[in-house]
């Protein structure tokens, strides 16, 4: 560890060192400051001056240019470039979708509450309808195109829109509650998902170790209605052929989803479609079940396609 130093040139050094790195990731940027600060100390200790020992290391743009250029570089490779695009169309194809799921059904607007009372009244009784539903497209394809932009940016500046976005969607979902709030949470997902892809100061550790933490949720919140399942089956209060051909798709998803199986990945993805397809089908008490099932497995699926490491195939 380096000694803290005491002469203001250095500390101002390092100080624009490490606010010039400060879209590296954190170890990196860490690293490259505290061996500049160890140099700076073996230099003094050898009696040359701190002037002359900043003067052999050049400016701090000169020594923070490579690993930015690096740091670039990373965010502009072909990988990450694909998961923004294909994240990108997903906040527009989920943002259309959802507009259309959430005008499918008249509880949208009447039965979840959506709007004043009086208000849903007149648009029902003098037709006002139509422009509630137009705006309400307009609203949801907005948003989408909104969360969308920021695939398409430079990285450095995509982070900070990226999160603004996702923050953005985040208090659409909270204000408009449980009703049409739950349509705007594939928006609010894929705003997050794109603001990680943004954010270049995650290094691959670090996505490496997030990735897992989301293996394992995924994993534990897929095989967790077994259990209910099984023990409904037992005790007799569920029936019918329903709840085995579920326990059957919970298995094969949850299993494959910790054990990153690519098959089982786009199952998941493609389980998801389906469960939120149904939400149109029944317009009953199952629609949200079946929506925020929808919206919880393509997720899953989705960020496992995108973010795991594909397994090595034996030799």
């Amino acid at each position: 560890m380096a000694r803290v130093t005491k002469d203001q040139n250095v500390e101002d050094y390092l100080r624009s060192l490490d606010r010039l790195l400060r879209n590296v990731p954190v170890e990196a940027r860490h690293g490259l400051v505290e061996d500049i600060a160890e140099h700076i100390d073996e230099g003094r200790e050898r009696g040359r001056t701190e002037s002359e020992i900043i003067a052999a290391l050049g400016s701090p743009e000169s020594v923070a240019a490579p690993y930015l250029d690096e740091v670039l570089r990373e965010g502009n490779a072909p990988r990450m470039r694909r998961i923004r695009r294909m994240l990108g169309i997903v906040a527009l194809v989920t943002g259309l979708f959802a507009a259309i799921v959430s005008r499918s059904s008249d509880s949208t607007v009447v039965n979840m509450g959506f709007g004043p009372a009086d208000a849903q009244g007149l648009s029902i009784n003098y037709g006002y309808s139509d422009v509630f539903a137009a705006t309400q497209l307009l609203v949801f394809i907005a948003l989408a195109l909104m969360v969308a932009t920021s695939a398409v940016m430079k990285p450095v500046i995509a982070r900070k829109y990226s999160i603004a976005a996702a923050l953005i969607m985040t208090f659409v979902v909270l204000i408009c509650g449980t009703g049409l709030g739950m349509f705007f949470v594939p928006s609010m997902i894929t705003a997050w998902m794109l603001a990680g892809a943004n954010n270049l100061k995650l290094s691959h550790l670090s996505r490496t170790k997030r990735s897992r933490r989301i293996q394992i949720i995924g994993g534990v919140t897929m095989l967790l209605p077994v259990l209910l399942i099984i023990s409904g089956v037992i005790t007799g209060a569920v029936d019918g052929a329903g709840p085995y051909i579920y326990l059957v798709v919970a298995l094969i998803c949850g299993i494959g989803f910790l054990l990153n199986l690519r098959v089982a990945l786009w199952a998941t993805c493609l389980i998801g479609v389906a469960l939120s397809v149904l939400s149109i089908i029944d317009q009953g008490m199952l629609m949200a079940a079946f929506w925020l099932a929808g919206i919880a497995y393509f997720y899953f699926g989705l960020y496992g396609l995108l973010w795991f490491e594909k397994r090595a195939l034996a030799q």
